[in-house]
């Protein structure tokens, strides 16, 4: 009697227990780029030629009837678009899965008919996509002129979400897992050299004195470029141009194979003591810094002007040049506002006129340590909190 009710209850756990349900989930990424080409999609269809985003779909258990949403948005007050504006909203109809799909926006728009899963062999699984929502150029003037006039996305902050709707019949599909990214697309300015140098005819006036300076750009709004530098001897008498210049020797790269010395995405350089030919004093040097943007046609070259600058010769001076050396490592470091207001004619240290000797805690430092707080200060690895000056 006892052997029957255990059974019995065993049994009725495993008749009438609870079920694993089948959900589809989500697992991959949105993809961002700096400038995005309206040439590359079609806002009525949602359908485009670049990748946006690539998802695998995937369940615990097969099969799973599920469902697949897009929506594109766009908040730009630059445009008078105040409120967030659907692009393009596009939706799946209910399709059984029998296996994981990638699923990628190149094969996601109003034109699929069909997607395959990753069977073995692949199975075709018919789908319809209807577009719920898309801009009507009427009534977004300002959008569009942009967009004619460009050929690009206008300035904004634009919404991509994505969206998955499964269950176990095509009746009951809820949503079961979703994914977004907010991208601020604004317009790239260029690269803008900021020191050491400027024009050939100023290398009088624009004069560095160490052998190892520090070169200084802004990217401006260029978000995950890549970086490149190049420096080069001007050679008084020998190049007719500064072009010419960067095109012959290169002081960097080392490697006269290579034209460009990939950086990270940074916006300063210290010449390095290694891997570079060395700079000499009382010479004209010649820099330029070149970004990749990427973009959705690819990625697109953006050079910067040259700027020149000389290396001051010890034999000039040399309590000058360590003056100078010091004056110029602090504006570097500290920026021009922030130097101008400590150095300028109303700051506390206006008419400051440097040792060239450096103590930390106390303890005399040498060049080295000296520089390595410079550049700490430069890329805002430590800031100033307290200033007290003693005559």
């Amino acid at each position: 009697m006892v052997r029957r009710l255990i059974i019995s209850i065993i049994y009725s756990l495993a008749l009438f227990g609870p079920t694993l349900s089948a959900q589809a989930k989500l697992d991959g990424q949105f993809f961002e780029y700096t400038t995005y080409y309206m040439s590359n999609f079609d806002v009525s269809t949602g359908e485009s030629d670049v990748p946006m985003f690539r998802y695998r779909i995937y369940s615990d258990t097969y099969p799973v009837y599920t469902k697949i949403w897009f929506r594109a948005s766009v908040l730009s007050p630059a445009l008078d678009i105040d409120a967030r504006t659907t692009l393009t909203e596009i939706e799946s109809s209910v399709f059984q899965m029998k296996s994981d799909i990638l699923l990628d926006n190149r094969n996601f728009s109003a034109n699929t008919s069909s997607l395959l899963d990753e069977a073995s062999p692949p199975n075709v699984v018919p789908i319809t996509i209807r577009t719920i929502e898309s801009i009507n150029p009427s009534e977004f003037e300002s959008l569009i002129s942009a967009v004619m006039t460009t050929g690009q996305l206008a300035d904004g902050e634009y919404r991509f979400e994505l969206k998955i709707f499964s269950g176990t019949s095509s009746n009951d599909v809820t949503l079961t897992d979703q994914d977004s990214k907010t991208i601020i697309v604004e317009s790239t300015t260029g690269v803008n050299l900021e020191s050491p140098g400027g024009m050939l005819a100023d290398t009088s006036i624009n004069m560095v004195y160490t052998t190892y300076p520090i070169f200084n750009w802004n990217k401006g709004n260029c978000r995950n470029c890549e970086t490149y530098i190049r420096v080069a001897e001007f050679k008084v008498g020998y190049h007719s141009s500064l072009e010419e210049a960067l095109s012959d020797e290169r002081m960097v790269p080392f490697n006269q194979s290579e034209y460009w010395l990939q950086l990270s995405d940074v916006s300063t350089y210290q010449y390095p003591t290694s891997d570079a030919r060395p700079l000499e004093y009382g010479k004209i040097y010649v820099w330029q810094i070149k970004t990749g943007v990427p973009t959705t046609s690819g990625t697109e070259e953006e050079t910067s002007e040259i700027y020149a600058f000389k290396i001051a010769s010890p034999s000039q001076s040399a309590a000058p040049s360590a003056e100078s050396m010091a004056i110029q490592k602090l504006r570097q470091a500290l920026g021009d506002d922030q130097f101008n207001a400590l150095f300028g004619g109303d700051g506390p240290l206006a008419g400051y006129l440097p040792t060239g000797n450096a103590s930390l805690n106390n303890k005399t430092i040498n060049e080295s340590t000296l520089q390595h707080i410079y550049n700490r200060l430069q890329n805002k690895e430590v800031k100033i909190q307290t200033l007290s000056v003693k005559n």
